[in-house]
């Protein structure tokens, strides 16, 4: 058993330089496709820079046509609130003056019942 243990030493400090070696290789690999890559952004970033200037100017051109459409939108909201207030209140004064042209009404006919009966008993 000793002398597994002493050769499996012997190929681990032979073996681990070698796998370290080769792992740092991977790591060098690794970063410089890495930096590769983040050059590749910066350079695609650059290319777009002039893109995103148009955009903005485009977009700048486009508020003041959104803000338009806004400003009428709510115009349209208040014209459509003031309609239905005014149609609540044009019901409301419709269903009070029926109730009063019917308490009105109520009032003739009883007074008109009251002379029959007074008429009635005068005779």
């Amino acid at each position: 058993m000793d002398e597994l243990l002493l050769a499996l030493s012997n190929v681990s400090s032979q073996v681990v330089p070698i796998a370290g070696a080769l792992a740092l290789i991977f790591l060098c690999v690794v970063l410089n496709r890495l930096w590769k890559l983040l050059e590749a952004i910066t350079a695609t970033v650059k290319n777009l820079s002039p893109t995103l200037k148009l955009v903005d100017q485009s977009i700048e051109k486009v508020q003041a046509p959104l803000d338009t459409v806004v400003k009428l939108s709510h115009t349209v909201d208040d014209v459509r609130d003031k309609t239905a207030e005014s149609i609540a209140r044009i019901a409301n004064n419709t269903a009070e003056s029926t109730e009063n042209l019917k308490s009105f009404v109520q009032e003739k006919l009883n007074r008109g019942e009251t002379v029959e009966e007074e008429a009635v008993e005068n005779e």
